[in-house]
């Protein structure tokens, strides 16, 4: 769809609905793979709120994430350009002035210039801290409110002592320090959402960013003996040790890992609770996902021990490009606009969702720069979607397989030397098992083309050369 004729149809829509405009709310959790909920196929897992998200909506199953770590990703979500076009290509350690470049416009700039007011409460990691005062911080990208952490969970005394309930002391509101606290972190979000919300009237934009599953996780003791079977005598012996030292000592089981799940559930749906209380819900455009694939059974750094994420059987995990690790749950939610129930096949992004929320709210896109994500509104409202261009993921990577592009059924994976490397065809092999790239030389060399195009306009990125130049 041309951009001309996306911005006809945004404005045609936004005629249609009735006013007040709608509210929006984004759920972005971390790290939550795409078998990790009820709806999505775990065959243990508790979330009857996602569950009865994607009930009274659509749900995709072929839903991407911008990359498969989660400042790229985050970037790519309030942009809807392909992160490297961002100034954000990796996750972002602590102290490091990289961030989302200023000169990027955001959802929630758009949001704010069509009447919206608008909180990102959560995590943030689109810098190395949100203390730091050299660095852009959440209110250059027109969000009017910021509850959160940086990037994880963290507490001092903790990491001292090595024991201890894991409540964040690493909060901060507004770019100041919160403290010391009495909650862990998915609770203290929804609070903080549940009293942003309530404070004022509608319309309202919600990037609401729980930190769950990332580690290290912890969770209250009602949601471990939810699991308890799936628990280990070590873990059941000390529920509080601290995450990270998890290294060489005894199997803990499954059950933390799935309490946590179960508890950033009941946090949703403690959100919603709310916006149903406040007869806001049923006018509430609500989006679910996650930033990208899940820390697997097979742990590659200390970190990773003891989780147990699942990726539907998809090959790959967080930090890789194979499908387990950028495949994610994908839920729209909008009665009245959105068929109840519906499951949609078609391939979607997280880029997407820039578009199809100005779509929906008639906000206007910005017309300076490459747009990587197209609007969903015709899809999820029963009509047909073409992507305009191919789906395209760039992260320095583990195994060095450091690009990847997908158009229609086939997909390319190639190396940091753009070297192709892979190629699936994901209709009849979405675990990518059989690689077809020795068989089929013409599809491979028509791929790498489109792919060597699409990086030569990520290159040639206007916004990103004006960051270049004047820094």
């Amino acid at each position: 769809m041309s951009r001309i004729l996306a911005g006809l149809l945004a404005f045609y829509f936004s005629l249609a609905i009735a006013e007040p405009l709608p509210n929006v709310i984004v759920i972005y959790v971390d790290d939550l793979g795409y078998g990790d909920t009820g709806v999505y196929g775990h065959p243990v897992v508790q979330t009857p709120n996602i569950d009865k998200l994607a009930a009274e909506g659509v749900r995709f199953t072929q839903f991407y994430a911008p990359s498969a770590l989660c400042s790229p990703s985050r970037a790519g979500l309030l942009t809807g350009r392909t992160p490297y076009r961002t100034g954000v290509e990796n996750w972002i350690p602590d102290g490091e002035k990289i961030s989302l470049g200023r000169n990027e416009i955001t959802i929630a700039r758009m949001l704010k210039d069509r009447g919206y007011r608008t909180a990102v409460i959560g995590k943030w990691h689109l810098n190395g801290g949100l203390g730091m005062s050299d660095v852009p911080q959440p209110k250059d990208f027109g969000f009017d409110y910021q509850y959160g952490l940086a990037a994880w969970v963290k507490n001092a005394r903790v990491e001292n002592t090595r024991t201890g309930p894991l409540y964040p002391d690493n909060m901060y509101r507004d770019n100041e320090p919160v403290g010391e606290t009495t909650k862990f972190s998915a609770e203290l979000v929804s609070d903080e959402a549940i009293r942003w919300l309530a404070k004022d009237d509608e319309p309202f934009f919600l990037l609401l960013t729980y930190s769950e599953v990332h580690t290290p996780i912890a969770s209250p003791v009602e949601y471990l003996q939810m699991y308890d079977s799936f628990l280990t005598p070590e873990s059941r012996s000390d529920p509080l040790l601290y995450y990270f030292d998890w290294a060489n000592r005894p199997y803990r089981g499954k059950g933390e890992y799935y309490a946590n799940i179960t508890y950033l559930d009941a946090q949703i749906g403690r959100v919603l609770a709310l916006l149903e209380q406040k007869q806001w819900l049923d006018k509430t455009l609500i989006i679910f996902s996650s930033d990208n694939g899940p820390v697997t059974v097979e742990a590659r750094e200390p970190w990773e021990l003891a989780m147990a994420g699942e990726t539907g059987g998809l090959r790959g995990m967080k930090r890789f490009l194979f499908e387990g690790g950028i495949r994610v749950p994908g839920i729209i939610r909008f009665p009245g606009i959105v068929s109840t129930g519906t499951v949609l096949d078609t391939p979607a992004s997280v880029l997407d969702l820039m578009p199809t929320i100005a779509a929906i709210t008639g906000a206007v896109m910005p017309d300076d720069r490459p747009i990587d994500g197209m609007s969903l509104l015709p899809l999820i409202t029963g009509g047909t979607h073409h992507r305009a261009k191919p789906m395209y993921w760039s992260l320095p990577t583990p195994d060095g397989m450091e690009y990847a592009i997908r158009d229609g059924d086939w997909k390319l994976i190639l190396d940091g030397l753009g070297t192709p490397r892979h190629l699936y065809n994901l209709a009849d092999d979405f675990y990518e098992v059989h690689n077809k790239l020795t068989l089929l030389p013409d599809k491979v060399a028509e791929l790498k083309l489109k792919f060597e195009q699409y990086r030569r306009d990520v290159d040639s990125d206007p916004i990103m050369r004006a960051r270049v130049i004047r820094e």
